[in-house]
């Protein structure tokens, strides 16, 4: 019997490995589409995981050099997937991901504070499908989650 029918595994366990790109996809914004939390780093690549790893350790201080407290009340949590803060989405729309050996692309829309995002979601296939890069496409800032990891484009720090 396939538990993953009733949702009963990702509600106990946090998640289940993704068979495929379209149950990655719908694993991280069904959760995310209804309001609720769920770890995004747990369906990141590898490569991705360690360039949030980077980020965190490259950005210990700012600019003069202060210690920046990563629980800090005024640190906005970015979320890729929402391009923002976990505001609520309207009119989410996921394409069927396109699939060529172990890497996936798909594009995701939905609208959210007035915004409209489209996003473009890159997957690995490393014995389970993961999420590899984000790209922000539509209207407003454009960027690239692995690029932000890297770089402070904003200058924030």
């Amino acid at each position: 019997m396939d538990w993953n029918i009733f949702g009963l595994l990702p509600m106990i366990f946090g998640g289940a490995p993704a068979d495929s790109p379209r149950a990655l996809l719908d694993t991280i914004y069904q959760p995310l589409q209804a309001g609720q939390d769920i770890n995004l780093e747990e369906h990141y690549s590898a490569h991705l995981q360690d360039l949030v790893v980077y980020n965190l350790q490259s950005n210990i201080e700012d600019r003069s050099g202060i210690k920046i407290d990563p629980q800090a009340p005024d640190i906005v949590e970015f979320n890729p997937f929402l391009n923002g803060s976990d505001a609520p989405v309207a009119n989410l729309a996921v394409s069927e991901p396109v699939v060529q050996g172990d890497t996936a692309v798909a594009l995701v829309s939905f609208d959210s504070s007035g915004v409209s995002t489209i996003l473009t979601i890159s997957m690995v296939n490393d014995g389970d499908w993961k999420i590899d890069d984000i790209a922000s496409l539509g209207g407003g800032e454009n960027w690239l989650y692995s690029w932000l990891l890297q770089f402070d484009p904003y200058d924030q720090q």
